[in-house]
């Protein structure tokens, strides 16, 4: 029988409610407070301004300078620890009054911020965009010259390649989704040369539409955006960093000796019918060194390469500020040391060395209490120099020297050298004089802003001005010297001169290049919580005003807007824009308008997840856009006429004065317009375990049209030039994907970031003339898909060769590459031309890891790249280039010869061009696959009991490594993935420092 016990049970509740009331407050809720102090897990760092919140009374503290807190709290209540870039920890307080915790990192998490353009900072749980940020912790464990350096393996989407390792020169290229990306610094275009890695805060990659599109005519690239570091309100602080260093080259090809030199030389020529020219007598002595003067053996790279170089960088930054004003002031100072030798008897520098000077201050002040006004001031100067004769001629005349060409000095002293070598590269290195460059940047932002609430809460207005001036001049004071070939008798020995009579040193030079930008900018913003309902309005009008050399000025103006919508931080919606023109092109189609918009879904703050103690964060979202890109010449929409100062009368020439004729080189295109590109970006964002796991994914389609292509079908009844027409079409499609996994276990904090990219890129349509066989198409193929002839291995014999396939003007021998005759018409020539490779997408990658443990703590960078395709050309890789006279190198030992036919990784040799083993072919095009050991930093944080005693706050001492490990398919040429053309080595760079705060 079921009893009814609903009355008795509502007077038990009513009368313990009754009880709790009747009881004193301090039985139930225990008042206590509880300390502590609050540090990185990466760094062991003291952490100011997390926030302290006590669930009991909600009593909120924040930590100061040191990282303590005290707070009133209740005894079973939880604590919360949070701060924007850190994942938010929940302590529940029991017994203990004294709480000292590590905060995690948290550049994926859903309580952190992210930039949006010209508008305040956005908390990432409300964005739709695809974006991917870093942060100042990140960036200072890598030694690189320039931010691009520091950003590559770091970040998805990001693909950089570095061709130089020149002190000065060794700018990273930037790809960003297969795409050179726009450079803005605190809101204004800029680019990388006046920002120096200390000053920064973050960087964000903008890559979808609707993150760039305000920016109208430059979003199509996607954006790098910037943002320094600034003052707070806040204790003053000091921090200083001075780091030192060695640097090593860390690839170059590896140069025959003399002796196996002469051999393969003579062997090239035997292989051409031709008699040998070096003796036995000749490859003995080369062999024993016995008489080096007459029979040289010279490693250049020996002869003008130091073991090592010195590398340093001392860097101090002032921050701090109270109500009314703060600052942040950071002076910065790269000391690049060259690798060249010099010599002691020149009264200046002919090293290829490097040094930057770098200086910023920010500096923000509340006028009144509605105004504020900030200025932001920078400098760069950089000093450069290299020999008179040039980095690159030096090291391409290394390529083109072999050993055994001459010595480098002759006996009385003089250059070695002769007719064929008329410039002796030692000579070359410190006796042509040098060159100094000085590059220098100016920049000043200038903004005010009127926070309006008075009017409406929410409402802001913002001025700003900004300028940029850039300045590049160089100096050349070069010399010749002359050099002599020497000759030995039974009589006497002779000297003769070769190449230019030794002259004193000339001076000459000036302003190489020079740029100059004034930006102009009025904003209003509205940023508003409506209960549930949460909004963002912006809208500006800007004025780019840009003269860069001696090309005529040019105005990128416009307005442009954005609103984003959320309900209840569930429901997302954004939708932006960009109106804005440029001269270039013409006035009916100056303007273009581009619009973007994107939906996003917070699940995890849906009531069936809300809670999770194992799902901390979900999100869904996607974006699409349509965006331009400005890049039409200079009034292509007018026809121009080239002029001259003759003329023919009845087929006899005349230089008649006052007369001008003029003839048209290229057409005008009066219906030039925007390139463009409508851009899909879908992601989703994931968080487990209160944001110790993380992933991020997003997967993106880019269609790009409307691109400037000259066209190939023209009408050779036009004649002359076409103008480029907006015809081409270009898609690219990827995925990127970022995880990060971080925890604590004791006193040991860890943690893994991997990131991987995928990009494929397919030429939807160019303008091509029908070929002769469908393999020549280009359309429909990956963009700079590599064409040639399809190599089919080496002929093994001479008969083989016979029986093949003609070659047009050259007779196959053996050990020749053979190639696939594709229309079977019994000749190699361009009809057999076709897409060879593969057509994979590009992947590449990267992975940090690190951790922290009673003090020490690690930091690494591992960065690659897969299905990149490169071409072994040219004469780091081919023997006896330059006509004969150039280099061989190791990997020709293992030519092609009748005893090494099954196991021969290159072709028989010849001498100089040879238009069927040189030709273009799958044989050369190999894979350009690398991983690399970017970076490693091994630090210790000095305990705070022993630095407080000198009156630090912080100190720690680092030792750092990098490019340290390459693996890749080039080792086995001596070359570098990167820079594999025989230039200015990248180098391997080992230091230690230390940095302490005050």
């Amino acid at each position: 029988m079921k009893k009814n016990y609903s009355g008795l049970n509502v007077f038990r509740i009513l009368l313990f409610l009754l009880f709790m009331l009747a009881r004193p407050s301090d039985l139930w809720a225990q008042q206590i407070t509880v300390s502590g102090t609050v540090r990185s897990a990466s760094f062991n760092l003291a952490i100011p301004n997390v926030k302290v919140l006590s669930t009991g009374n909600n009593a909120v503290v924040s930590t100061n300078e040191q990282g303590k807190f005290a707070i009133s709290t209740v005894k079973g209540e939880k604590l919360t620890f949070s701060l924007s870039g850190f994942i938010t920890r929940r302590i529940i307080v029991n017994e203990q009054r004294e709480i000292n915790l590590v905060l995690f990192d948290n550049p994926l998490g859903a309580d952190t911020t992210y930039s949006v353009l010209f508008g305040k900072p956005q908390k990432r749980k409300l964005s739709v965009s695809g974006v991917s940020e870093i942060y100042t912790s990140e960036l200072e464990q890598t030694n690189s010259r320039t931010t691009a350096g520091l950003l590559v393996g770091r970040m998805t989407g990001l693909y950089g390649n570095q061709a130089s390792g020149e002190p000065g020169g060794d700018n990273v290229t930037l790809s960003l989704r297969g795409n050179s990306p726009l450079v803005m610094v605190d809101g204004t275009p800029q680019s990388f040369g006046a920002i120096n890695p200390e000053q920064i805060e973050s960087v964000t990659l903008m890559k979808d539409a609707l993150s760039t599109v305000m920016m109208g005519s430059r979003s199509a690239n996607g954006i790098l955006y910037i943002i320094t570091k600034k003052g707070r309100e806040e204790a003053q602080r000091i921090s200083f960093k001075l780091q030192s260093g060695i640097q090593q080259p860390l690839k170059l090809p590896e140069l025959l000796d003399s002796y196996n030199y002469g051999l393969l030389y003579n062997e090239a020529r035997a292989n051409a019918g031709l008699q040998p020219i070096y003796t036995q007598e000749a490859l003995t002595a080369y062999k024993s060194n016995s008489n080096p003067l007459s029979y040289p053996n010279v490693n250049w790279y020996d002869e003008i390469l130091k073991k090592h170089s010195s590398f340093s960088r001392y860097d101090l930054a002032v921050a701090g500020g109270g109500k009314i004003s703060r600052y942040f002031v950071n002076l910065d100072y790269l000391d690049q040391g060259g690798l060249l030798k010099t010599s002691p008897t020149n009264s200046y520098n002919t090293n290829a060395d490097f040094r930057r000077y770098g200086f910023r201050t920010n500096v923000s002040v509340d006028i009144t209490k509605i105004l504020t006004a900030a200025v932001n001031l920078g400098a760069q100067i950089q000093n450069g120099n290299e020999p008179g004769s040039t980095v690159p001629t030096i090291f391409a005349n290394i390529l083109k020297t072999p050993n055994n060409a001459y010595p480098v000095h002759n006996a009385d002293g003089s250059y070695g050298g002769d007719n064929n070598y008329t410039s002796n590269i030692l000579g070359q290195t410190i006796s042509s004089g040098y060159r100094p460059y000085t590059q220098s940047e100016y920049k000043a932002d200038l903004s005010l802003k009127a926070d309006l609430k008075s009017l409406t809460t929410g409402l802001w207005a913002r001025a700003t001005a900004a300028y940029k001036s850039y300045l590049l001049e160089n100096i050349t004071r070069s010399k010749t010297f002359e050099v002599f070939k020497m000759s030995i008798n039974a009589a006497d020995t002779s000297y003769t001169r070769s190449g230019p009579v030794a002259t004193a040193m000339v001076n000459q030079g000036g302003v190489n290049s020079r740029y100059r930008m004034l930006y102009t900018e009025l904003a209003l913003g509205y940023d508003r919580d409506f209960g549930t309902h949460g909004l963002n309005l912006f809208f500006n009008a800007s004025n780019d005003n840009v003269q860069n050399g001696d090309n005529l000025q040019e105005n990128f103006r416009g307005i442009a807007g954005r609103a984003s919508y959320n309900f209840d931080e569930k429901y997302l919606a954004e939708f932006a824009f960009g109106y804005n023109g440029v001269e270039r092109y013409p006035k009916n189609q100056r303007y273009g308008f581009f619009p973007a918009f994107g939906l996003g879904w917070n699940l995890s703050e849906e009531g069936f997840l809300k809670g999770s103690d194992w799902l901390s964060q979900l999100k869904l979202r996607a974006t699409y856009g349509l965006t331009g890109n400005a890049n039409a010449g200079y009034y292509v929409y007018n026809q121009y006429y080239v002029l001259g100062s003759s003329y023919n009368i009845a087929n006899t020439p005349t230089n008649a004065q006052g007369i001008a004729q003029g003839a048209s080189n290229v057409p005008a295109n009066t219906l030039i317009t925007w390139e463009k590109a409508k851009k899909l970006n879908a992601g989703i964002d994931i968080g487990f375990f209160e944001q110790r796991l993380s992933v991020k994914a997003d997967y993106f389609v880019h269609n790009f049209y409307d691109l400037l292509q000259a066209p190939g079908t023209r009408s050779a009844v036009f004649g002359g030039n076409y103008p480029s027409l907006n015809i081409g079409k270009v898609k690219r499609t990827g995925a990127e994907f970022q995880l990060l996994y971080q925890d604590k276990a004791g006193s040991l904090s860890y943690f893994i970031q991997p990131n991987l990219t995928i990009l494929k890129s397919t030429n939807v349509f160019s303008d091509e003339l029908q070929p002769n066989y469908p393999w020549q198409m280009r359309t429909g193929l990956p963009v700079g898909q590599p064409f040639g002839y399809v190599a089919e291995g080496l002929f093994q014999s001479n008969s083989e060769a016979a029986g093949s396939p003609a070659v047009v003007g050259y007779t196959p021998q053996a050990g020749d590459i053979r190639y696939k005759d594709l229309n079977g018409d019994g000749i190699i020539d361009a009809n057999d031309v076709t897409a060879i490779g593969h057509q994979k997408p590009l992947v590449y990658y990267g992975l940090t890891f690190g951790f922290n443990v009673k003090g020490f703590d690690l930091n690494a960078l591992i960065q690659g790249v897969e299905n990149r395709q490169v071409w072994y050309t040219g004469a780091s890789v081919w023997e006896f280039e330059n006509n004969g006279t150039a280099q061989a190198f190791a990997h020709h030992l293992n030519r092609w010869t009748p005893e090494n036919a099954v196991n021969a990784t290159y072709p028989r040799l010849t001498i100089g061009t040879n238009i069927n083993n040189q030709a273009n072919s799958s044989y050369w095009l190999r894979s350009g696959d690398y991983f690399r050991l970017k970076s490693i930093e091994l630090g210790y944080t000095i305990p705070a009991s022993l630095t407080k005693k000198i009156s630090l706050a912080t100190a720690r001492v680092f030792f750092n490594g990098t490019n340290l490990f390459t693996g890749s398919d080039m080792n086995a040429l001596d070359l570098d993935p990167e820079v594999y053309s025989g230039g200015y080595p990248t180098p391997r760079i080992f230091s230690g420092g230390i940095n302490v705060k005050f």
